[in-house]
């Protein structure tokens, strides 16, 4: 278009105001133009200066608009590299190791400590909580159709405390063996083996007890997270070391994890640093475990898991992690489901996934 109205404007009459006398003082471009006309030199669009100055704008004009157009495209491009890059290396760096992977066959038992275990999708430690000591009286939980009961209703640290706390025992296999006063193997398998676990706690509580189990599908665990988060019962609990020994700073108690009765401890990270977890996914050796909840602490840590004795002086701990740590409340600890199976071992790295 502007080549058509270059050529139209030259073809027009030239101004009268061009035609004047050589006294008066002509613009020095204007001069040259005209010499040129009159000279009957070849000309084209671009020999006015007119018309060069706006092929400059229009050349300047197309430069810009490329340059708008491919510039923050390359710039979002590296910038989404380099995002995308740190967040890689965020996920894949370690932040924590496993020191500690523990396992309670009996719910409120002593438990395990084992080097390696491998868990299942949706899964937790083989045979972890699998079975639980309660009263013969006791209709809550049905076998038959198994669900979450709270431990109100069983056996354990909560209810119990000295009684099962110096117990001394090992599970392998199947097979529970006592050490100690009441010595023996019991193969939990066989009506035998649940009668002799039966025996030695309703000697320990004082009471006529059943041994219960839901089959290896059933974790009679502390919490309803599982329930709640993919209807299952089943959950890993993992406690931080750094946590743990924050609130035995605080308290002067002799707290240590095994109060908290974990199946993972980690060491490396900071005290509380597990609260900010909630809807991420670690993944420890093998496995990716979805953290689901945060563990709100009971009674049953106010028991000396050495002595199955309370605190001195009537302290209660869940109070005075909540006193102590009001940021956090009475919490310690979180609760994950096994989204990708895997090995887990001690020494194990942990790392977001």
């Amino acid at each position: 278009w502007w080549r058509e109205r270059l050529c139209y404007s030259r073809s027009l009459p030239t101004p009268r105001r061009a035609r004047v006398s050589a006294a008066v003082p002509t613009h020095p471009r204007r001069a040259i133009a005209a010499r040129d006309a009159s000279a009957g030199a070849a000309t084209s669009p671009f020999d006015s200066e007119p018309a060069a100055a706006m092929a400059r704008v229009l050349i300047a004009m197309v430069v810009v608009g490329l340059a708008a157009a491919y510039a923050p495209r390359a710039l979002r491009t590296c910038s989404l590299s380099r995002r995308a890059a740190a967040t890689a290396t965020e996920q894949s760096a370690p932040i924590a190791t496993v020191s500690t992977l523990w396992r309670y066959p009996i719910k409120g038992f002593p438990p395990d400590g084992l080097s390696r275990v491998t868990v299942a999708e949706n899964g937790t430690f083989p045979n972890d909580r699998q079975w639980a000591v309660a009263d013969v009286s006791c209709d809550e939980f049905d076998a038959a159709a198994p669900k979450w009961v709270h431990k109100q209703n069983f056996h354990g640290a909560f209810r119990s405390g000295p009684a099962l706390a110096l117990l001394n025992t090992s599970f392998t296999n199947g097979r529970l063996r006592f050490f100690g006063p009441e010595s023996g193997v019991a193969d939990l398998g066989t009506p035998s083996g649940r009668a002799l676990v039966e025996d030695v706690i309703g000697s320990r509580v004082g009471a006529k007890v059943k041994l219960c189990t839901g089959g290896e599908a059933h974790q009679f665990g502390n919490t309803q997270s599982g329930v709640r988060h993919h209807n299952d019962t089943r959950t890993i609990h993992l406690v931080n070391a750094a946590s743990v020994r924050a609130v035995a700073a605080a308290t002067g108690l002799p707290v240590t994890a095994a109060v908290f009765r974990p199946n993972v401890v980690l060491e490396g990270i900071a005290a509380w640093e597990e609260e900010s977890w909630i809807g991420k996914t670690l993944r420890v050796g093998g496995s990716q475990l979805e953290i689901i909840s945060r563990t709100v602490r009971c009674d049953a840590i106010n028991n000396n898991p050495l002595t199955g004795e309370r605190w001195p002086d009537g302290r209660d701990l869940v109070t005075e992690i909540a006193e102590h740590f009001p940021a956090i409340g009475p919490y310690l600890g979180v609760y994950a489901r096994v989204v990708s199976g895997g090995a887990l071992a001690l020494g194990d790295a942990a790392a977001f996934a």
